[in-house]
């Protein structure tokens, strides 16, 4: 029998470099790690696979498809993103996000599924973001907004939309939230290592479902409240009483 095969997109730096380092820990994994160029910050092991894939590319996603893999695990992590303000964003921009951040996730899902097919665990992982959430983004005046937000309030809808097109399939179609970065967050490597027992871990019925980086299960409606709780912890918000909700774990 083949070895489990996870394919993380976008895995040259930051989280994704981190997921495939701690992924490849356990060694009857196989991880095929994408990267738009060659690089040598990939580990050298026996169970990771470098392959080109540029998904802002139609032509760099399909070329990537035809080698032949079956796929238990397909994590999208690769994204653009930076504080900008729509109204003073460029049109060609606007499109860059547009490509890379939503049209390049969904082609990369249609183009390997027929490998995630192959096999019976069939999990894909969205790599999602607080910016992504409505009410957070509701008069915020700092990270990343605009183009990026908006982008990433796409990508949620997606895993929604994905779960209802796949779940006959027997697919998990979930996202997952690593964490908050800079001063006093969580350093990739922490945020990784809890993230991938989260995805080694997922059943059926977690599927369309967001998780935190440690497993908590965070309702759609109330992604704003454990964000504002999280950042009122961390002295961020100091003025508003915010009622936390209960999290439930899996």
């Amino acid at each position: 029998m083949p070895a489990p095969t996870t394919l993380t997109v976008g895995a040259s730096r930051g989280l994704g470099l981190e997921l495939v380092k701690q992924l490849s820990k356990t060694p009857d994994q196989h991880i095929i790690a994408t990267v738009r160029s060659p690089t040598d910050r990939i580990p050298k092991s026996d169970n990771i696979t470098l392959l080109i894939l540029d998904q802002s590319s139609p032509e760099s996603v399909l070329a990537a498809a035809s080698h032949d893999v079956e796929l238990d695990t397909l994590i999208n992590n690769a994204a653009i993103g930076d504080d900008e303000l729509l109204l003073r964003t460029t049109e060609s921009r606007l499109f860059e996000y547009v490509n890379t951040d939503i049209l390049g996730p969904i082609q990369i899902v249609k183009v390997f599924l027929p490998a995630l097919l192959a096999c019976r665990t069939r999990k894909v992982v969205f790599i999602s973001s607080e910016a992504g959430s409505l009410s957070l983004q509701v008069d915020i005046n700092f990270g990343f907004r605009g183009p990026y937000a908006v982008s990433k309030a796409a990508g949620n809808m997606v895993v929604v939309q994905l779960h209802n097109e796949l779940r006959e399939e027997g697919f998990k179609v979930v996202a997952v939230y690593p964490g908050i970065a800079g001063d006093g967050g969580m350093a990739p490597g922490e945020s990784a290592s809890q993230a991938s027992k989260v995805i080694q871990k997922l059943q059926a019925r977690d599927s369309t479902r967001l998780f935190n980086y440690d497993g908590t299960i965070v309702p759609w409606e109330g992604f704003m409240l454990r964000l504002r709780c999280v950042l009122i912890r961390a002295g961020v918000f100091t003025k508003a009483k915010v009622c936390c909700p209960r999290e439930e774990k899996m």
